[in-house]
């Protein structure tokens, strides 16, 4: 499972409400969606363990993969491979001897990790006694790094406290950028910030030290002004809400279009795109004669809906995926689909959290997701009339 470090970002800059929307997201709609103890556990043939429910303690060493999500996750003991967690506050304090990437509300991470760390939450911190071999890439409203890691690191915060060893290279991109007294930077460093670095005399810096010009649409005014978005915490809930609904009522209408994803992912693409942007026009044509002014406001009312239902057949998607990696037999219950599609809300909400990027990742999502929407609606269509024939 062992993958490159992502690639150079250096134009990217945390979002830190955003970030901190989804893991409050995360945080309120745990206790609805967890599953009902003892967690539900199981290991493959290759040792890999997979587990979710609503309070995780893995205290016994993991032979090989580790998956856990739920609202509370705890590593205590060993991880022989790869660690993929993901919770309301996750802490790993044993070692994981392959690559560790992590998303949750709070993530502490203590222990040892013998690859690369990749970490993302409201507050991430990496504490003293963590030595990580690889690279670090760390996202988060407050990220903390007091361990040592081996190669670089790079980070995306709204404030960024920085108070020990980086071996290579740091990126560090945020509103307030600390070095503390016990930071130690042995390659170049290159941080991109509207307020001034707070450097310590004591923190070392081997390498140069660059300042990237900050993008003119990255302002304290404006940043001021971030929390209206649409990725609110009361609009990741709605959608966790809605998404639920849809799939206890019409099942095979949650299903459906992620399917025809999976199946038709470039007809899904460009049917998306068509959609997305012929429908507003179409509707204003529609307008401008009398006769066809019903039908353009139609259009453009069930618009917004569109694209939300595109966007959750997408996070049904991902969520399908997670379900698969994590080896879960079919039919899938309710509950479980609300964790499933909870988390695919998170993953989605990270990928809002990173400007320039983050935004295209989401019209992807709804592109695609209408595409699927399109393409299921017509297959059941087409399908009705043949068994009419």
């Amino acid at each position: 499972m062992s993958s490159p470090m992502s690639p150079p970002m250096s134009s990217l800059y945390a979002l830190p409400f955003r970030l901190r929307a989804f893991m409050l997201a995360l945080c309120l709609s745990t206790p609805t969606i967890a599953l009902p103890a003892p967690s539900q556990m199981q290991t493959s043939e290759a040792g890999n363990t997979y587990i979710s429910g609503s309070d995780l303690a893995i205290t016994t060493p993991v032979a090989a993969d580790l998956f856990a999500a739920g609202g509370r996750v705890r590593v205590e003991r060993d991880v022989g491979a790869d660690a993929a967690l993901a919770g309301g506050s996750v802490t790993v304090r044993g070692p994981v001897h392959q690559d560790l990437r992590v998303a949750g509300g709070s993530v502490d991470v203590e222990g040892n990790t013998d690859g690369d760390l990749v970490a993302a939450g409201g507050n991430v911190r990496v504490s003293d006694a963590a030595r990580v071999a690889g690279s670090a890439w760390l996202a988060g409203g407050d990220v903390t790094l007091a361990g040592r890691v081996e190669k670089s690191a790079r980070i995306y915060a709204s404030n960024i406290t920085v108070s020990g060893d980086i071996g290579g290279d740091a990126h560090l991109y945020g509103q307030q950028i600390r070095l503390m007294p016990g930071a130690k930077i042995r390659g170049n460093l290159v941080y991109a910030s509207p307020n001034e670095l707070a450097r310590d005399p004591a923190a070392q810096v081997l390498g140069s030290v660059t300042r990237e010009a900050t993008p003119p649409g990255w302002s304290k005014a404006e940043g001021r002004h971030r929390g209206v978005s649409w990725f609110h915490p009361f609009f990741v809930l709605s959608m966790l809400l809605a998404g639920v609904l849809l799939y206890a009522v019409f099942p095979n209408a949650a299903l459906g279009p992620q399917r025809a994803i999976r199946q038709y992912p470039l007809r899904s693409l460009l049917l998306g795109l068509a959609l997305v942007f012929t429908v507003p026009p179409v509707a204003i044509l529609f307008m401008v004669t009398v006769i066809g002014i019903p039908i353009g406001f139609a259009l453009l009312l069930l618009y917004p809906l569109s694209l939300m239902l595109g966007y959750l057949a997408t996070a049904f998607l991902i969520g399908g995926e997670v379900a698969t990696v994590a080896k879960q037999p079919e039919p899938v219950s309710v509950k479980k689909v609300a964790l499933f599609l909870a988390l695919a809300l998170i993953v989605l909400s990270i990928a809002a959290a990173i400007p320039f990027i983050g935004g295209l990742v989401m019209i992807a999502a709804v592109v695609f997701g209408l595409g699927g929407w399109a393409i299921w609606i017509r297959t059941t269509v087409n399908g009705g009339r043949t068994a009419s024939h």
